[in-house]
């Protein structure tokens, strides 16, 4: 590769990155700006640094507005989801990998079918399931909602970790005498450990940065999760940015936690996902 070629795609690497970086770093300049500053002349570097508008997303005495609650709503489902979409996915991916039987080239399509589908279609008929079910208001409602999305890729994904994996090794824990789920959760799944950190961080922020369903099925206060609550801090006639900047900064740092935590395993899941046997 020639001199001018590399210089090209490294410029190219950087215009993305500030591309890409730059509304992060304009929306934590702004969660410390008073709000006086917000309005004036743009700068990235706040002139008199404040943190009111975490102070107002943490300590907001509103009968109507509780981060702390919307924090421990966004949580439970986020972490039920993931918990239940690796579930299903590891077994369903394993299923796919490793048997066959009729119809499952057609499964697989209509697995991926889903994908291609905007989710808002399944809003009325999930909006019907959970009310006849009285499970409107309800995290556990939204948890299985936020499922029903996750686990077709999650599945998919899986499936491709698995393949990567050889059967002679379910052929050998076989004569060993162990059966296929036996062998499936003691042997298999603990070789697919970073696509499953990979799959699972999937699950969390799908269902920790969802706003469409969690709006329509959550509408008492104290039920909402993080985007929901602090969506409403925008008003008709004014807004507080440096608040809503300030809850979209708290919003991101445990994804942003997570990442960095996992990033080895995570790069790893990825690439051997890739890779067909």
């Amino acid at each position: 590769m020639n001199k001018s070629k590399t210089t090209f795609i490294v410029l190219l690497v950087l215009i993305l990155m500030v591309v890409t970086i730059f509304p992060f770093a304009w929306m934590l300049s702004t969660s410390f700006k008073p709000a006086t500053e917000i309005y004036q002349e743009p700068s990235l570097i706040p002139d008199k640094p404040t943190i009111s508008g975490y102070e107002s997303m943490l300590k907001s005495t509103s009968k109507n507005f509780d981060f702390k609650i919307w924090m421990r709503n966004s949580l439970i489902v986020s972490l039920s989801t993931t918990l239940f979409s690796l579930l299903i996915a590891s077994m369903g991916g394993f299923g796919l990998s490793r048997f066959k039987f009729p119809g499952k080239k057609a499964l697989g399509y209509f697995i991926l079918m889903t994908q291609v589908l905007p989710g808002s279609l399944l809003i009325i008929p999930l909006y019907v399931v959970l009310n006849s079910l009285g499970l409107l208001n309800n995290l556990i409602g939204l948890v299985l909602a936020y499922t029903t999305f996750s686990v077709p890729f999650c599945t998919w994904t899986m499936k491709g970790f698995f393949d990567t994996i050889p059967k002679s090794l379910d052929e050998s824990a076989r004569v060993d005498g162990c059966g296929y789920f036996k062998a499936f959760y003691s042997i298999i799944l603990p070789l697919t450990l970073p696509g499953l950190i990979a799959t699972g961080l999937f699950s969390f922020i799908a269902g920790w940065n969802e706003y469409l369903f969690a709006s329509i099925f959550m509408q008492r206060y104290d039920k909402w999760t993080l985007p929901v609550g602090i969506s409403t801090a925008v008003g008709q006639y004014s807004t507080d940015w440096s608040s809503v900047m300030a809850g979209s900064v708290m919003i991101t740092i445990p994804v942003v936690i997570m990442f960095l935590l996992l990033q080895k395993h995570l790069v790893s899941g990825m690439t051997a996902g890739a890779v067909k046997q």
